[in-house]
């Protein structure tokens, strides 16, 4: 018998043929699983099981070091079964140590998985309702240092900040699958500057998607929302950090997914956080 496409040996197959044809792969693998290096060198390896988690966390911490600020928030908005909030609060902690900017974490989800879908915009042809859904008391336990909220994100997204008042957020991660639920996660950002960095590090799961049929565009899904926001606003604006992928010293899928959070009349937006002067004379030779 013939196996199918989606056969576990052809998954295989597929995994062989990505690591034969991305060889450097190899050495990394192998160096994850050993202690060395600075948090600073593991995080620009991408040596983190989750490198995207690490990159955002690591540099809001790194820009909130330089500019001076104490405390900052981090975000991961659509939790599912909580493996990524509990390496988020991982980071956090590492990213503390290496910085000494106290990081706080905050995971928003139903908690009873995906909402009914409202219209095509949210890709109902790919997600249902009830997918991703949550053991809260298991997550709970492995949580001491993160604030798990539940609810719609609707609702609990829009009383974030006044009820919580957090330190600056500087980085999230959104993966909520959905047009709506991306929309009304964008909706936190229009809260007053003091609740932000000038630049916010953003991961955006759902803009590339697996090549099963899920075929991202600006029409529906997370893209529709960003294109929507950033139509909406002006001096707020979610845009790709460009090329990043061919500034980091190992290129991975996960850079296309990763965005800046823009607030152009922040205070503290034109303030140089940039190189010591050391490193910008340079000598004629």
């Amino acid at each position: 018998m013939t196996s199918s496409p989606r056969s576990g040996f052809d998954r295989f197959l597929v995994r062989v043929t990505r690591l034969l044809m991305q060889p450097g792969r190899v050495p990394l693998a192998v160096m994850r699983r050993l202690p060395f290096g600075s948090y600073e060198l593991r995080c620009a390896l991408d040596l983190f099981p989750r490198p995207h988690y690490a990159y955002g966390v690591q540099q809001a911490a790194e820009l909130a070091r330089r500019l001076g600020v104490g405390r900052i928030s981090v975000i991961e908005f659509g939790v599912a079964g909580g493996a990524g909030l509990v390496e988020m609060s991982r980071q956090a902690r590492l990213a503390s140590a290496a910085t000494g900017v106290h990081v706080e974490v905050y995971g928003f989800d139903t908690g009873a998985g995906l909402p009914k879908p409202t219209d095509h915009r949210d890709l109902p042809y790919i997600w249902r309702e009830g997918d991703f859904s949550m053991d809260v008391d298991a997550l709970q336990a492995r949580l001491p240092d993160a604030g798990l909220i539940l609810g719609n994100i609707a609702d609990t997204a829009r009383e974030f900040l006044d009820d919580r008042r957090p330190a600056p957020i500087g980085f999230v991660s959104i993966d909520v699958d959905f047009y709506s639920s991306t929309a009304a996660a964008l909706g936190v950002f229009a809260g007053d500057h003091k609740y932000f960095l000038p630049r916010v590090f953003c991961y955006l799961d759902d803009t590339v998607g697996d090549d099963d049929q899920i075929l991202h565009n600006e029409f529906v899904g997370e893209l529709c929302a960003i294109r929507e926001f950033n139509e909406a606003n002006t001096a707020l604006k979610l845009a790709p950090i460009n090329g990043l992928r061919h500034k980091r010293a190992v290129a991975a899928p996960w850079n296309d997914n990763i965005y800046a959070l823009h607030r152009f009349d922040h205070p503290d937006y034109g303030r140089y956080v940039g190189r010591p002067d050391s490193e910008t004379e340079l000598p004629l030779v």
